[in-house]
């Protein structure tokens, strides 16, 4: 028997009278590298601030490693790391603090966090600019560390909305490879994108979203098979 970390079913928001979500249902197995593709409007960054706990859906349900979102959330928190679009680290704290301060959030303190930034900072190749402010970082150094600051809780799954959006190739391959590790490690992730190259190369499964409906949802093999391409196929999916 299958067994997933994230289920949502029938995942409904309206914004006024317009519907952003309607009806959304799909599971999510554990250890899969997950995929959220569509244009723009189609309701991806609603979804995730949904699992991110800032929008309130208007029906539907979610569980996470099979907990009731609406009713667990503080104990579900602890499992998850997220990794916002938006830029929201701390820029007058070193690099380190960023890590050793969010990780107060989660109980950890002491010698254990200064082992997690350490160990996180070292995976990302950053343990040269631990004592940095922020604000010195590039852009693509500001999303290693807010996927290191997500991983500080050892979460089992991680949600992403377009982490390497706006970064160099050479940023771009390198948070890539790192979250392929991390996913051969065993965390589930959970990662939205608009890039089709970056779809195929890492995620197993996805789902399209248009019009905040579901219009695909498998594995990304199954709708290659006909030799298009990726980027072909999604256009042909939502050009309505």
């Amino acid at each position: 028997m299958e067994k997933y970390i994230l289920e949502i079913n029938g995942l409904t928001k309206n914004f006024n009278r317009l519907k952003v979500l309607s009806e959304v249902s799909f599971k999510i197995k554990y250890g899969d590298f997950f995929g959220l593709i569509g244009p723009n409007g189609a309701g991806k960054s609603t979804l995730l601030k949904i699992l991110y706990g800032i929008v309130i859906p208007d029906s539907g349900n979610i569980s996470i490693n099979g907990l009731d979102f609406l009713y667990n959330y503080k104990k579900i928190k602890y499992s998850l790391g997220i990794v916002p679009q938006e830029d929201n680290l701390d820029e007058d704290l070193s690099v380190n603090d960023n890590l050793t301060v969010y990780s107060k959030y989660f109980g950890i303190t002491g010698v254990e966090s200064r082992r997690r930034a350490n160990e996180l900072l070292n995976f990302f190749d950053m343990g040269e600019k631990k004592y940095f402010k922020v604000s010195e970082l590039s852009g693509g150094l500001k999303r290693r560390l807010m996927i290191a600051r997500a991983l500080i809780n050892n979460p089992s799954l991680i949600i992403l909305d377009e982490p390497t959006s706006g970064l160099d190739p050479e940023y771009r391959q390198n948070i890539w490879e790192k979250l392929k590790a991390l996913n051969r490690n065993g965390v589930t992730i959970l990662m939205s994108t608009h890039y089709m190259e970056e779809a195929e190369r890492l995620f197993k499964n996805i789902i399209i979203l248009n019009h905040g409906n579901i219009v695909f949802n498998g594995a990304i093999s199954e709708i290659t098979l006909n030799k298009k391409s990726l980027e072909e196929i999604f256009l042909d999916i939502t050009k309505t």
